[in-house]
C-alpha cells in the first residue's frame, strides 16, 4: 500500500494509492498451482483474495458481484495472458509522481477537492474502472495490458483486440484514474434527460477532460474509427437520440458489436460533442466546468454546434 501526502496550494490533502489488492492476486495465482481440483482452486482463491476485509476490494467484488467462482473462471480460460501480464500490474507500485502531477492539475480547477483513494485491483476481465462514495477503482489487468502481452487465448474476439493498447502503461492507468475522478465531480449534474445522448457525454466528457488534464488518449482503436466513420455514425446516432432510443446499440456493448466495429462508439460522439464545445468557447475554464457539471446535455450539443463534422 502507497501512502501519498500531496502538498497543494499550501493545503495538505490525503490519498491512498492501493496496491496490495494485486499482491493478494498473484499470492493466490501462485498457489494455484499446488490445487488438485477446482473446488481446491475456488477455496484458495476464496481464502487469500476473498477474506482480506481491508483497503477496498470487499467493496469492488460488492459492486460487481463477483464470486470465487468467476476468478477462478476467468484464470483457468486465459492463463497465459494472467501469466504475462504480472509484470505490467505491479507498475502500480510506481505511478506516484504521476499521480501527484494529475492530482496539481485537477487542483487548478477544483482546490477544494478531496482526492478519492485508488485501490488498484484485479477484476475476472470484467472491469477496467468504476467509483463508489470510498474509491476508486483500476482493473489492473485489462488497464496495464499491450499489445506485448501474449493475447492467443483471445484468438480474434473483440476483448483481445481492446487488451492490445499500445500505449504506456503509466499514462494509461493516470488516464483511467482522471476518468473516474471525472464521473466522481460529475455528482452535480442532472442525468435525468436524453438517456442516450446523456450518458454518451457523460462519459465522452469524462475522457475529454482526462484527456485535456492528462495528454492521453487511451482507446486509439475506438477514436481511430471514430474519426473515419464520423459523419455516418453521427447520422445514426442523432436519429437514434432524436427516436429515445436507449443506449444498447452504443455503450457497454462489448457482447453485442461485430468485430470490424469498436465498442462503446457513444463514447467517441460524446468526446467529440465535449471537444467541440470546449473549442467554441471563449472561456476555456469555464468550459471544462460547463462539460464536467452539465445538467442540460442537449443544450449542450446544441452550444457546441456539433455535427459529426460534416
Amino acid at each position: 500500500m502507497i501512502f501519498l501526502i500531496c502538498l497543494i496550494s499550501d493545503t495538505t490533502v490525503f490519498s491512498q494509492l492501493i496496491t496490495n489488492n494485486i499482491d493478494n492476486f498473484w499470492a493466490a495465482f501462485e498457489k494455484l498451482g499446488d490445487c488438485k481440483t477446482k473446488d481446491d482452486s475456488i477455496q484458495c482463491i476464496d481464502k487469500m483474495m476473498f477474506s482480506d476485509t481491508s483497503a477496498g476490494f470487499p467493496e469492488f467484488i460488492k459492486k460487481f458481484k463477483f464470486t470465487p467462482e468467476d476468478y477462478y473462471s476467468a484464470i483457468n480460460q486465459y492463463p497465459k495472458f494472467f501469466n504475462s501480464i504480472r509484470e505490467n500490474t505491479l507498475i502500480t507500485k510506481s505511478i506516484d509522481n504521476e499521480y501527484l502531477k494529475f492530482i496539481d492539475e485537477i487542483k487548478k480547477y477544483y482546490p477544494d477537492y478531496t482526492p478519492l483513494n485508488v485501490c488498484f485491483v484485479i477484476s475476472p476481465l470484467k472491469c477496467g474502472g468504476t467509483q463508489t462514495d470510498n474509491f476508486i477503482f483500476i482493473g489492473t489487468e485489462i488497464i496495464a495490458s499491450t499489445n506485448k502481452i501474449d493475447l492467443s487465448e483471445f484468438r480474434e474476439n473483440l476483448l483481445g483486440k481492446v487488451l492490445a493498447f499500445d500505449t504506456n502503461v503509466k499514462e494509461r492507468l493516470i488516464y483511467v484514474i482522471a476518468h473516474e475522478t471525472v464521473h466522481q465531480l460529475q455528482k452535480n449534474a442532472e442525468f435525468d434527460n436524453y438517456e442516450l445522448l446523456n450518458k454518451s457525454l457523460i462519459e465522452g466528457g469524462a475522457d475529454f477532460i482526462a484527456n485535456l488534464l492528462t495528454g492521453v488518449m487511451a482507446n486509439h482503436i475506438l477514436y481511430n474509427y471514430g474519426i473515419i466513420n464520423e459523419k455516418d455514425l453521427w447520422i445514426k446516432f442523432d436519429n437514434d437520440c432524436k427516436t429515445g432510443a436507449n443506449t444498447d446499440n452504443w455503450m457497454y456493448n462489448f457482447d453485442r458489436v461485430d468485430n470490424e466495429m469498436p465498442a462503446d462508439l457513444g463514447y467517441f460522439i460524446g468526446y467529440r460533442i465535449a471537444e467541440a464545445y470546449y473549442n467554441n468557447c471563449v472561456n476555456k475554464r469555464q468550459a471544462v466546468f460547463d462539460i464536467i457539471e452539465m445538467t442540460n446535455p442537449k443544450e449542450l450539443l446544441e452550444k457546441s454546434r456539433y455535427n459529426g463534422n460534416q
